[in-house]
């Protein structure tokens, strides 16, 4: 499946962070959270790191009308359809769990599930989530657009295919991938 859209649950520094890194390289990208004043933090920092990329000479005026028109932002769930789900919530393993299983219900069996967790284990969280086969850890570090490592971390049950499509696509946003093993912490 070709990923043409990127849902980013999770508006925080990190969730926002990842938008802006996905709106920049094409895709299409979601920003959810249930709080509407995250989502209002949101947009207000992004535009505020691209206007600094722009008085930077890093993009042009033009790249950033672009990219903040790649971004729409959501508070509600069942509009987080998607290609791709990248979650950076609350590090709550019940939550995490309670989250996917909501997304799952609105997306197609071929959307690919990810979490940026470091701290839970990537098969705890899956354990809980229909097809696990799909879901795996996108781990971003922080700030998102500047940190240019990413750990790729499949679960005892992650398909190696989504695995790899997945570093191929993070890849392609000038980041570099590493696949970590299913543990907490960083590598």
């Amino acid at each position: 499946m070709e990923i043409k859209t990127i849902g980013i649950a999770g508006a925080g520094t990190m969730g926002a962070g990842i938008a802006q890194v996905t709106a920049t390289f094409g895709y299409k990208t979601i920003l959810f959270d249930v709080n509407e004043n995250m989502l209002t933090k949101a947009k207000q920092g992004i535009e505020k790191s691209l206007t600094s990329l722009v008085d930077k000479q890093k993009i042009t005026a033009q790249n950033k009308v672009e990219i903040l028109s790649r971004i729409t932002y959501i508070n509600n769930l069942k509009e987080l359809i998607a290609d791709l789900v990248i979650e950076a919530i609350i590090e709550r393993l019940d939550i995490k769990q309670q989250f996917f299983n909501d997304v799952a219900a609105v997306n197609s069996a071929e959307t690919i599930l990810a979490t940026n967790t470091s701290s839970i284990p990537v098969t705890q969280i899956a354990a809980k989530v229909p097809n696990p086969k799909r879901f795996l850890g996108i781990h971003f570090f922080n700030p998102a657009p500047i940190m240019k490592l990413v750990e790729i971390i499949s679960g005892v049950e992650t398909d190696m295919a989504i695995a790899n499509q997945c570093k191929q696509l993070i890849e392609g946003m000038a980041k570099t991938c590493v696949m970590a093993a299913d543990a907490p912490g960083f590598i």
